[in-house]
This record gives C-alpha cells, structure tokens and sequence, in this order.
C-alpha cells in the first residue's frame, strides 16, 4: 500500500507539473497574442492619428489659400473703391472749381 501511495503521488506530481507547464505556455501564448494585438493596435492608431495630421494639414493649407486668396480679392476690391472714391473727389473738387470761376466772373 506504501508503494501505491508513493506511486499515486508521484503520478499526481506529474500529472500537476504537467498541467502547470500547460497552463503556463497558454498564459505565455495568450501574452504574446495581446502584445501582438496592442502593437497592430497602437500601429493602427498611429496611423490614424499620421492620416488625421496630413487631412488637418491639407485642410489648413486650403483654409490659409482660401484667406489669402480672400484678402487679396479684399484689397482689389478695397483699391477699386478707392480708386472709384478718388475719381469722385475729383469731379466733386473740378466742379466746385467752375462753381466758383462762373461766380467770379459774374
């Protein structure tokens, strides 16, 4: 009976270190599997976060070409006025001079 015990034990010792070492290269392979997971994720997320930089950069570019191209138009537009506002002052002044030579010579 002694030596069936022993032997049950032994056999139980084997069959527990067995399963540990199972249960510890599962654990190992499950690590591996999230660590590989994570780094496509965080792979993936970088990529995201680079696409997101470039579109905002694009966007930006076209927003800054937009308002310069804006403030151009502005100046063109601020320009003409002051020109056309000029012109106007002109006649108003050119007017006002014969005005005045018609009432002198009277």
């Amino acid at each position: 009976m002694r030596e069936q015990v022993f032997v049950n034990r032994v056999v139980s010792s084997e069959l527990s270190c067995k399963t540990q070492t199972a249960m510890r290269e599962r654990v190992f392979a499950n690590r591996v599997v999230s660590s590989e997971l994570s780094c496509k994720t965080q792979t993936a997320m970088r990529e995201q976060v680079f696409a997101n930089r470039v579109l905002s950069s694009e966007l930006s570019c076209k927003t800054q070409t937009a308002m310069r191209e804006q403030v151009f138009a502005n100046r063109v537009l601020s320009s003409e006025l002051s020109c056309k506002t000029q012109t106007a002052n002109e006649r108003t002044k050119s007017v006002r001079e014969r005005v005045r030579e018609q009432s002198v010579k009277q």
